[in-house]
């Protein structure tokens, strides 16, 4: 056919011979028809998205990463067909992934600031789902997770992957109840109770890390929303808990120490899953040096805050111990008349809200994290009571031996407690050694032995029957 055209064209006209060569190149020239059409399509394709560009951005995690790999593979084939880059194409997919990054990043802080708002701080059941995406965290920091590579396969269907994003409901209470026990979470052999707000927070790092598998060229840009997710955390948590917020966003009457404990558990567990986090960043972004040293920065926060939460406890009890020491200095210690009690109100108060304190510090937290509270809290008992008992004036003996009475009655209730120190034993020498005290004792052995004696064992009966159980201590 193209030799027949060629025959029948003049050749000795001059514009028979330039439209055949016109029309020779147009056939035999397909990759510039090619090109054309190609041109064609991105523009329209282009046209569509930047229509699209707000809606894109409010996509789910899921269809966003289906929408991100359809146009990396349609750029890709037009090129490799055309050899032409679609710069116009790309730029507007490019701009549409660091708005979805931006919007998400604002949305997930948003998300865990209402989460926080209402949580009562109480602990809350660590379910299989949980425990499935700290798995999945935990374990991105040497490779993804399949569910998450499977967003960006097309040939997936969509309701596999659209259960990921499922958001859990959190209601502020601890579930489940009853005779349920609470589960905790376990992570590095290490178990911890968690509010609403923790749990909430692992959620919200599992999309980031989904996303990061499906655009790895945005892991910094990504890394950069974790580390404010997790900036906003920590200082809220501190506003909250510290700064008693939770009082007027959740209703909170106050705060305890079982919230204070709470708060330093979610703390303790972010500093031990943001290692995990670092190195999933690492990987996915080798030369981001800069960017993951600043997980050790966020890491240093969490735990400067847990310190002053800590600190707080210690100065709670030592304000109490202040007040009643204050009390104790008010007794008439000579006033020796029938009304006055076996052992005295201020020591009956000081050991319970001891008791308590120790009591919930073991249910909420580790032994290491007890000992860090509890023994600063009975230096401070021994500094105060210690330099207190030696100061008041007594005049009797009988002052002595009911001083003697209250520090029998600290010894008993305390000595159980491993940090306790030997506090009993050293009031009592402290006791024991002040002036009056001394020159009678060592004067009348006898009389004042069995009296001792009898009074050791009215004290020691008195703690047998005390169940030292009460409301909560360390109120601020």
């Amino acid at each position: 056919m193209l030799d027949g055209y060629v025959a029948t064209a003049s050749p000795t006209s001059t514009g028979g011979q330039a439209r055949m060569q016109e029309e020779l190149h147009q056939v035999l020239d397909m990759s510039s028809l090619l090109g054309q059409a190609v041109d064609i399509a991105q523009t329209q394709i282009t046209k569509l998205l930047k229509v699209r560009a707000e809606q894109t951005a409010h996509l789910s995690i899921s269809r966003f990463l289906r929408y991100f790999t359809v146009n990396r593979l349609f750029a890709d084939e037009c090129e490799a067909v055309s050899g032409r880059g679609g710069t116009a194409l790309k730029t507007v997919v490019n701009g549409h992934i660091k708005g979805f990054v931006t919007q998400m990043g604002d949305s997930e802080r948003q998300r865990l600031a209402q989460v926080m708002d209402a949580d009562v701080w109480d602990a809350r059941d660590f379910g299989d789902t949980e425990t499935a995406i700290l798995s999945r965290i935990s374990d991105a920091s040497t490779r993804d997770a399949e569910d998450w590579t499977k967003s960006s396969t097309l040939w997936e269907h969509e309701s596999d992957t659209a259960k990921l994003e499922a958001e859990p409901i959190f209601n502020g209470t601890a579930t489940p109840s009853g005779k349920d026990r609470v589960r905790s979470a376990v992570l590095d052999e290490q178990k911890f109770i968690l509010p609403s707000s923790a749990i909430a927070v692992i959620n919200g790092i599992e999309r980031f890390e989904h996303l990061t598998t499906g655009i790895p060229s945005m892991a910094q840009e990504i890394a950069s929303s974790i580390l404010e997710y997790l900036k906003l955390f920590n200082s809220r948590s501190c506003q909250l808990i510290l700064g008693a917020g939770a009082t007027r966003s959740a209703g909170l009457k106050n705060i305890t120490t079982k919230h204070l404990a709470i708060a330093s558990q979610a703390l303790s567990f972010i500093i031990n899953l943001i290692p995990y986090i670092r190195e999933f960043v690492r990987r996915h972004s080798p030369g981001s040096g800069g960017v993951t040293s600043e997980f050790d920065k966020v890491k240093r926060l969490f735990q400067d805050h847990q310190a002053g939460i800590h600190d707080k406890l210690v100065e709670i009890m030592s304000g109490r111990a202040a007040v009643h020491v204050s009390a104790m200095k008010k007794i008439d210690w000579d006033d020796i008349s029938p009304e006055q009690p076996n052992v005295n109100t201020y020591m009956e108060t000081l050991t319970k809200e001891t008791n308590t304190l120790h009591r919930v510090l073991s249910k909420h937290l580790p032994p290491s994290s007890l000992q860090d509270i509890m023994n600063p809290v009975f230096r401070s008992y021994r500094e105060q009571w210690g330099k207190a008992y030696e100061e008041v004036a007594v005049k009797s003996p009988r002052g002595i031996e009911r001083m003697l009475r209250d520090a029998e009655l600290l010894k008993n209730r305390l000595s159980k407690l491993e940090n306790a120190n030997g506090l009993g034993d050293f009031l009592l020498e402290v006791i024991r050694g002040k002036d009056t005290g001394a020159q009678h004792l060592s004067a009348e052995p006898h009389k004042d032995g069995a009296a001792t004696e009898t009074t050791t064992k009215s004290a020691g009966s008195l703690s047998s029957g005390h169940t030292g159980q009460g409301g909560e201590t360390g109120k601020s």
